[in-house]
């Protein structure tokens, strides 16, 4: 449970006004994310019906909405943060950090597709934007680094993460042959990232396509 929910329940309280003083208090320490569970605490409501009605409430108002099964967003809100908490093994990855890497210039603002290991690869879609979590082998579940709580890729890695599946068929609003400043990466971690692939055909592809 996030620490900026906890003991922030108010139970008792059923006015809207109220119940939408609590969710902006919360939304910025949540970066506008909350699960069911979240606001369960937050609200202070342990009746099913009540708590239904509350959300309802909070919804018409427009202090929330639901983006998916057991997962609610306040006016504003963060993506990345989103993937992490529908996934928590997820690793935001390929578009969103090519562009914060400077890699391209085209910006997924509605789109965040990350990687996660194992399982089945999902998406998620409602409120005009995109969650995709695609299914990596587990030992593919490296390179990234954690800031404020969400996984991103390393650059490397997310353009490996790319190419890889470009190769699979997937399409990106970028080209990978034309739109990407492959001469940004670190040339050495992208090769020690490159091996632990195993796979000597996706080796090839990236350095024929690097000119490596």
């Amino acid at each position: 449970m996030p620490e900026a929910l906890r003991n922030c329940g108010v139970s008792g309280i059923v006015n809207l006004p109220a119940d939408l003083r609590l969710v902006q208090r919360a939304a910025r320490a949540q970066r506008g994310v909350f699960t069911k569970a979240d606001l369960q605490v937050l609200l202070g409501e342990k009746h099913p019906a009540a708590f239904a009605r509350r959300v309802d409430a909070l919804a018409r108002a427009g202090g929330l909405q639901r983006f998916c099964r057991g997962f609610y967003v306040a006016e504003e809100f963060d993506l990345p943060t989103l993937s992490q908490r529908i996934e928590p093994a997820s690793t935001v990855s390929f578009g969103t950090v090519l562009v914060r890497a400077l890699l391209i210039g085209t910006r997924p603002d509605r789109q965040v597709i990350a990687t996660k290991p194992g399982g089945r690869s999902r998406s998620y879609t409602g409120l005009g934007v995109e969650v995709v979590h695609l299914r990596v082998a587990a030992h593919l579940d490296f390179g990234y680094r954690v800031e404020r709580g969400v996984r991103f890729a390393e650059p490397e890695k997310a353009v490996l993460d790319v190419l890889s599946f470009h190769l699979r068929g997937r399409r990106y609003p970028f080209d990978v042959y034309s739109d990407i400043d492959y001469a940004r990466l670190d040339r050495a971690k992208l090769e020690q990232y490159l091996d632990r692939y195993r796979n000597p055909k996706f080796a090839t592809f990236v350095r024929k396509l690097l000119h490596w």
